[in-house]
């Protein structure tokens, strides 16, 4: 930040304070209005603080930090006056400003209502209300209320203070462009109170703020509920899947009135006033009837059902609903939430579904839903990111004739988060093209607004059926994605342009994307019911879709109608879609295959496919290779959304990063790697992606090759926040130098020589010794593995002193830590009631006991105590005597085989990485010649740094003083440093090669 900047400022905000107080009389009269107020003053301070305010170097509008609403807006706009971003993203806002006229005290209920509810519901934390004479700052982290909004000031200055250097200094420090650049708001926002009381218990963050979409979520969720139980009681028969839909297309409808109110592109508020000429529920549909009229789509299409006049509803159950989502009750700006927040919102929305028995109706989750744990809705920059690594460089550097060709797609597209993506980048790229090249815009592409070039409603209908496809099993999913898509299609259109479309055009606003977004199933073919006779209503939920028949015009089959789209799309292209020709969404039939599929696949692994998914293990074993004795839902994705992408096309999925180096995956990663070209892969594993989640993330990104080049380079991006990632690169060659084809994201071109050396220096531990995990214990009465923890003392079989002499010292992992042991307080008697029992020699006898999770080093320490281990450790018992078990044990804690395990195995993580028995079992084991004097010493060596470290480990555990702490704690630390270059040594590491080893363990 530089003084010379905020210096600059001050002089000029002083200078317009100084107009401001000599002409003071005139600006505080009823008669100055806001637009003078704005023009003369409001414009002026932000831009002395550094803001492009009327876009003298920003012209393309797509690229405009910021965005300024018209002095007089067009009759029914309803935006905030000013919203501030930071270059490059032009999509999220970082601030609002609301600017009334100067006559008055601008801190009323109304005004601070109208503000706090644009920085809510965009999701930033504070915002301005100012007419010049003040400038107040308004928390914006909870949920309006019109009753507390006067509460939230954080900041109120007078236009005296402008003059005060430390008062501006506090304004500019907080609001220059220079300033929220580096996270100026964010930071402020952490400084802020943070709820106490009640306000703790209405759903807020961590961090003191109520969240939109839990907020919203919730609203919804008990919309339906009272849908559902009122179409129910007026219409018995009604099903479960019935009603979901049914309340689901209604609470769309109403939405979608929202979002058309609060953009101004419907001139009158409809919500609030139904009622006025029936009952709400008649006016609701009478509405929707007209509105299907004017935009066409999923949303207000006749229902066969719910627009009937013999549908029944409680009409105050359903005003009630009304009247609490209308706009002048409401806290929700559907003009300033963005897309891809309704998009989460509406992810988990759709994660339950509505059961109706004869006498009662409730909402719960979905099976598959309950079983993955929950919806996890991907966040943004996850989105953006696949994104721009696909489509983006599909598209970079080609014209919108040559894109027009183009098809992406998201074969589980959900509420079709990925497809906002895709659209939004092509909405950016045709803009910021024709503004480049305005001589190359056809008549009807753009329209010219304040000198600058806007993409037509008509383009990007165009673009819309043109690129973007999606398919979803869930009808309601599909219904959900069509409409964000129409919603992202008006999000720019107003009263004005809307009707000039209609006027021009003479067609409705939305155009039919049932074509692009349909409802199937994208891993089962309808060649699962050849020879078979399923029941209609399995049949209807397995809902199988070829490909071929869903899309013709890309999969190439020659139907006489995909000929006759064909031709028409031809003649549509060669007169440049003029004449009031609709644009068809057919290339030529030589096409196929989707250019680019994105997404976030289903996350499902086999052990928990209920009986409906088991059912079609057969289907999925004869129709993807890549599957093997256990899957995953994600894995069966992958292989499809390679299948069904043209030679050249790209894909790109979030997913768990298992399948990188687990050995069920194996089938899926020598598949990929001979139909595909790895491009990236993005490691998420240390940003919180999924926070409700165990998963760890990995994006990975590839291109269809027939003959992929195995030398071909892969960018490998590790990610430490959303934003900032080292990347390093490698080949499929580097990989294959491991069994397994094992995908390293830490293994350079320098490691794979150490791995080799350290690999034929030693032979697979299993060769000497007994690898097995520990017992899990059944809970009395229900057969299921007991949770681990403090409620020990509740366990069947489980005691606090030993009660008879079959009972022996239970260990968990916190109990071994390096080189130690702590028995702890419980006894377990050894018997039938443990799952998976084991031999009993298994916890007698010299051995070494190594958790599960590791640290730094793999944590183990020997012993030869009888000793029952829970399955957080590993048990490790040599089979034969000629080396000392404590030798082995020195091997495994060294700083070498520690580097072995995390780049042999991909455990790069930092926290809570896990070793398996199968890898424990590989870790290559320097066998000893005893005939060698020299080997011999080496082992004998070994042997006794072990006892002295168990000593030493014993005495600290002993130490009182700090001084015996620390002298203890040194004398660990070198006996560590003593047997790690004994390791070296056995294993024949050159200085070069142990400062490898060290430098990545």
């Amino acid at each position: 930040m530089t003084t010379q900047a905020f210096d600059a400022a001050f002089t000029k905000v002083g200078q317009l304070a100084a107009t401001f107080k000599a002409n003071e009389r005139r600006y505080l009269s009823p008669d100055y209005q806001e637009a003078e107020a704005r023009k003369d003053f409001i414009d002026k301070f932000f831009i002395a603080l550094g803001w492009d305010v009327y876009h003298d170097v920003q012209t393309n509008p797509y690229e405009q930090e910021v965005k300024v609403e018209p002095p007089v807006s067009a009759a029914g706009q309803r935006r905030a006056d000013y919203a501030f971003h930071i270059a490059p993203n032009f999509r999220d806002v970082t601030f609002f400003v609301e600017a009334k006229k100067p006559h008055g005290d601008i801190a009323t209920p109304d005004n601070y209502f109208q503000t706090i509810r644009y920085g809510w519901n965009s999701q930033t934390p504070l915002a301005a209300l100012t007419d010049f004479e003040q400038f107040h700052v308004l928390d914006c982290r909870y949920k309006p209320d019109a009753a507390t909004a006067l509460n939230r000031a954080v900041a109120k200055y007078h236009y005296s203070d402008y003059a005060n250097r430390d008062k501006f200094a506090e304004i500019y420090w907080l609001f220059s462009r220079e300033a929220v650049a580096d996270g100026s708001l964010e930071k402020r926002a952490k400084e802020l109170p943070k709820p106490r009381g009640k306000a703790i218990q209405r759903g807020l963050f961590p961090g003191g703020y109520q969240s939109i979409d839990e907020s919203f979520l919730k609203e919804l969720d008990e919309y339906r509920t009272t849908l559902a139980r009122t179409f129910k009681h007026k219409n018995a028969r009604l099903d479960s899947a019935t009603l979901t839909e049914l309340a689901q297309r209604t609470l769309d409808r109403l939405v979608f009135l929202r979002f058309l109110e609060d953009k101004g592109i419907e001139p009158q508020r409809l919500v609030d006033r139904f009622g006025e000429k029936g009952t709400a529920w008649e006016d609701f549909i009478a509405a929707s009837r007209r509105l299907d009229g004017i935009y066409n789509g999923i949303v207000f299409k006749q229902h066969a059902i719910l627009d009937v006049p013999s549908f029944r509803v409680d009409a105050d159950a359903f005003a009630r609903i009304c009247k609490a989502l209308a706009h002048v009750n409401s806290p929700y700006d559907f003009n300033a939430i963005p897309i891809h927040i309704l998009g989460s919102i509406y992810e988990r929305f759709l994660g339950k579904v509505i059961v109706a028995t004869d006498k009662r109706v409730r909402v719960e989750e979905k099976p598959e839903v309950r079983k993955a744990g929950g919806v996890y809705y991907t966040p943004e920059y996850i989105v953006r990111y696949i994104v721009e690594n696909t489509v983006g460089k599909l598209i970079h550097g080609k014209t919108p004739d040559q894109i027009a060709e183009m098809r992406f797609a998201d074969i589980a597209c959900g509420s079709g988060s990925f497809l906002l993506g895709v659209y939004d980048l092509l909405l950016q790229h045709h803009g910021n093209y024709y503004n480049a090249n305005p001589k190359k815009a056809r008549k009807g592409d753009c329209i010219q607004r304040d000198g600058k070039l806007y993409l037509s409603l008509r383009k990007k209908r165009e673009i819309l059926l043109n690129n973007i496809y999606g398919v979803d099993i869930d009808a309601q999913a599909v219904e959900v994605c069509q409409l964000s898509l129409y919603l992202k299609l008006l999000k720019d259109e107003t009263t004005t342009s809307a009707r000039e479309h209609q006027l021009e055009f003479h067609e409705t606003l939305l155009p039919p994307l049932n074509k692009n977004i349909v409802c199937g199933n994208s891993l089962i073919g309808t060649d699962i019911l050849e020879g078979q006779l399923f029941p209609s209503d399995e049949e209807r939920k397995l809902n199988p879709m070829n490909f071929e028949d869903a899309f013709p015009h890309i999969f190439g089959r020659q139907t006489p109608k995909v000929r006759e789209e064909a031709e028409a799309y031809s003649v549509a292209r060669s007169i440049g879609h003029e004449g009031g020709r609709r644009v068809y969404p057919s290339p030529p039939i030589e096409t196929r295959g989707f250019d680019a599929i994105v997404g976030n696949p289903p996350y499902l692994a086999g052990r928990e496919w209920g009986d409906d998914l088991w059912s079609q293990r057969p289907y999925f074993k004869t129709h993807y290779s890549c599957m093997t004795d256990q899957y995953d839902l994600y894995a069966l994705f992958i292989q499809r959304a390679v299948e069904l992408l043209r030679e050249g096309g790209r894909f790109g999925y979030i997913t768990p990063n298992t399948w990188l180096n687990n050995e069920h995956y194996l089938g899926l990663r020598e598949w990929l790697v001979t139909k595909a070209e790895v491009d990236r892969l993005g490691d998420f594993r240390d940003v919180n992606v999924f926070p409700q989640a165990t998963v760890l993330p990995i994006v990975v990104t590839a291109i269809r090759k027939s003959s992929p080049d195995k030398q071909h380079t892969c960018a490998v991006e590790r990610f430490t926040t959303p934003n900032q990632s080292t990347t390093v690169s490698t080949s499929v060659s580097v990989w294959e130098q491991f069994p397994s084809l094992i995908f390293n994201l830490s293994v350079s071109d320098s490691d794979v020589p150490v791995l080799k050396k350290i690999a034929s220096a030693g032979k697979p531990l299993a060769n000497d010794c007994d690898v097995r995990f520990g017992v899990k214990v059944y809970q009395r009465g229900k057969g299921k593995p007991h949770q681990k923890g403090p409620e020990a003392e509740q366990r069947l079989f489980e005691a606090s002193k030993r009660k008879s002499k079959d009972y022996y010292p239970y260990l968990w992992g916190s109990h071994v830590s390096p080189w130690r042991i702590e028995t702890g307080k419980t006894w377990l008697r050894y018997g039938p009631h443990l799952a998976e029992p084991r031999t009993f020699d298994l916890f007698t006898g010299p051995r070494i006991l190594v958790r599960r999770i590791v640290g730094d080093r793999l944590i183990l320490a020997p012993t030869k105590e009888t000793l029952i281990a829970d399955q957080l450790l590993h048990t490790v018992k040599p089979r034969t005597t000629n080396h000392d078990f404590k030798y082995y044990a020195a091997l495994l804690s060294s700083q070498a085989i520690t580097y072995y395990f995390r780049k042999r195995f991909n455990r790069t993580e930092k926290t809570f990485p896990e070793i398996r028995v199968a890898e424990l079992e590989q870790l290559p084991i320097r066998r000893i010649n005893f005939s060698d004097p020299a080997d011999k010493a080496a082992h004998d060596q070994m042997v006794r740094l072990v006892e002295q470290m168990l000593e030493a480990k014993k005495q600290l555990a002993k130490a009182k003083t700090d001084k015996d702490k620390t002298y203890y704690e040194r004398r660990c630390s070198d006996l560590d440093h003593q047997i790690d270059r004994l390791v070296y040594e056995l294993y024949g590491l050159t200085e070069a090669e142990i400062a490898i080893v060290e430098g990545g363990a």
